[in-house]
């Protein structure tokens, strides 16, 4: 099928590409939310428990504000292999059966 505007139609209203296309969305979307609150979070904690921040883990030197900082990156990498896992075990046999009606 050629990049036609009846082809583009065509392929807009197909209910598997609705699926694949809202499917998606909703995962970028909420995983993109989760990590914006996550870090907005972070950055008000940082500012009104400034204190609190600079206690040390018991017995440790280590600040539990950095603790946290390096909790947050882990969990951002984490919510990253979601979103791959999640795409690859949900999405992929949907796009597959939307490149295979369409020839694309």
């Amino acid at each position: 099928m050629g990049h036609t505007p009846e082809a583009t139609r065509r392929i807009l209203a197909d209910p598997k590409f609705q699926s694949l296309a809202s499917g998606r969305a909703r995962l970028r979307w909420g995983l993109s939310i989760l990590t914006l609150v996550m870090f907005f979070g972070f950055v008000a904690l940082i500012s009104t428990a400034r204190g609190a921040l600079a206690a040390t883990v018991t017995g440790t030197a280590i600040p539990i504000g950095l603790v946290l900082a390096f909790a947050m990156i882990v969990l951002v990498v984490a919510l990253t292999g979601i979103y791959v896992l999640q795409s690859n075990a949900r999405f992929d046999d949907l796009n597959g059966a939307v490149t295979r009606e369409f020839g694309q």
